[in-house]
């Protein structure tokens, strides 16, 4: 089985479209997709097996040399199997060298997989914010120093 991690293009947007629809209750829509790979396309990545996507992952940096993490999602039928570890490192070594000197990401307080994931690859809890969400579900405010 081949894996590999590459820049995402607008030919992979429908794919990586499927993977939000089917990873989160309040989708980005495609439009908003296609203007952060216009944006950051060096911190839109996406996970290929055997050619195919997987999930995907999308970085911005903000003033100051911060790091943002968008959005990160892998096709449910390919979770678990270490493709989030994947892309999550991937873009933590393209922050690394762009200078980023810390990384912050928000999260659903019940997404207890994504959560756990975040706090194993060394990021911790900052804050709450509440109503984060259009269905009124807070987040947490995760960071992590590089």
């Amino acid at each position: 089985m081949s894996e590999i991690v590459r820049q995402a293009t607008e030919k992979d947007l429908n794919r990586i479209f499927e993977i939000e629809v089917s990873s989160f209750k309040e989708p980005y829509p495609k439009s908003l997709l296609y203007m952060y790979l216009k944006l950051t396309p060096e911190l839109f990545l996406v996970a290929e097996k055997n050619g195919n996507i997987v999930g995907y992952i999308i970085g911005l940096i903000r003033l100051g040399g911060l790091g943002h993490i968008v959005s990160l999602a892998v096709d449910p039928k390919e979770r678990r199997k270490g493709y989030g570890t994947l892309l999550l490192n991937t873009i933590l070594e393209r922050f690394k060298k762009l200078k980023v000197h810390k990384v912050r990401l928000e999260v659903r307080v019940s997404n207890v997989a994504a959560i756990n994931l975040y706090k194993k690859h060394g990021f911790k809890i900052a804050h709450i914010i509440k109503n984060f969400y259009l269905d009124g579900e807070d987040a947490y405010v995760m960071v992590k120093a590089l």
